[in-house]
């Protein structure tokens, strides 16, 4: 399996800040503390959507290669915008190892953008299943289905809230783009919204494009979806569908896209809280990526069509510090586009 080897542009590595490893571990060894443990994975979303599909089918595949191999379960604390979830890991969750998060991508933006109760730019990254490329996306009779045409009319969107990209990204493109994007909030979640879309209640959403192809595929293939434009790593799917970054005129604006898209970037990122010890850091680490090569795992990912791209911890902290240390004023100005508060 080839390993996503994408950075992100346009920020400076100096500056950073240092994600610690964690504190030394006792003598007994991973094997041994792992032994007849079970480790919960809480996930920062719902079990139907597609963070809960990845995290069945990591549960179902880790636990052959954690060391001691252990139960391996998902547990789902969904709610705003996956800033519930990734607070109960950081603040409450135990600091073994028997406790991991599946991060809802854009919560690590959260602590930036409008606060919350975690500081993301310390989680300890044990590796992510793939990127998550994301798209705007209007049903097919929507008032316009092209950019050009959302400059010109409305174009309702569904949303779930202000810490989900269904209301940034639409949020940050009416700002920096003139797009007409009208945001209606308050959905529970992307199954509500796909309904809204079909019934002609709203005319579009932001999506993740795997929320496409592993949950919707038939629209896909019967054209009743049409994206408007696509940001993170490129779709190579969607060749004639344009890049945000590519319709952004300034570079301050292509900066803030940048720290948006650490979102994007990380995907289906798992992740400990601060004071792991470090020998089951590693053993956890090397344990995941042996399941994103584990042909049982690899055909179980395929028959769901669920992609797999994985990304190294290493590299998801090298991201993370690259995000983190885009300009504080640049940041504010940010913050007033989406409507936050300065800190």
């Amino acid at each position: 399996m080839k390993q996503s080897c994408t950075i992100l542009s346009g920020i400076a590595l100096a500056g950073a800040i240092a994600i610690p490893l964690g504190q030394p571990a006792n003598a007994a060894g991973a094997a041994d503390f792992y032994s007849g443990k079970t480790v919960s994975i809480t996930v920062s979303g719902s079990a139907g959507a597609s963070l809960g599909l990845y995290c069945r089918l990591v549960a179902k595949h880790w636990a052959s290669h954690i060391p001691g191999k252990p139960k391996v379960i998902c547990q789902f604390r969904p709610g705003g915008g996956g800033t519930k979830g990734a607070a109960w890991v950081y603040n409450k969750g135990k600091k073994d190892g028997t406790d991991i998060g599946e991060v809802l991508s854009p919560s690590v933006l959260a602590p930036t953008l409008r606060g919350a109760k975690f500081d993301a730019s310390k989680f300890i990254w044990l590796g992510s299943v793939t990127p998550r490329p994301s798209v705007i996306t209007v049903w097919h009779t929507s008032p316009a289905t092209t950019i050009a045409g959302a400059m010109k009319k409305e174009v309702i969107m569904g949303s779930t809230g202000f810490g989900s990209e269904t209301y940034l990204l639409p949020k940050f493109m009416n700002a920096t783009l003139g797009t007409k994007f009208k945001i209606i909030r308050g959905y529970k979640g992307g199954a509500p919204i796909n309904k809204a879309m079909e019934a002609g209640e709203v005319n579009g959403r932001m999506n993740y494009w795997t929320g496409w192809t592993t949950v919707k595929g038939k629209w896909l293939k019967e054209k009743k979806i049409l994206q408007l434009v696509q940001y993170g790593p490129k779709i190579p799917a969607l060749p004639n569908v344009p890049h945000l970054r590519d319709l952004l005129k300034s570079n301050e604006h292509k900066q803030m896209l940048t720290f948006l898209e650490l979102s994007e970037h990380l995907g289906m990122g798992f992740w400990v809280p601060p004071g792991v010890p470090q020998d089951r850091v590693a053993a956890l680490r090397k344990s995941f990526f042996a399941t994103m090569k584990d042909p049982a795992f690899l055909a179980d990912a395929k028959s769901k069509r669920a992609r797999v791209e994985p990304i190294s911890g290493a590299k998801i902290e090298q991201l993370a510090k690259a995000a983190f240390a885009t300009p504080a004023p640049v940041l504010a100005k940010l913050r007033g586009y989406l409507g936050f508060k300065k800190k």
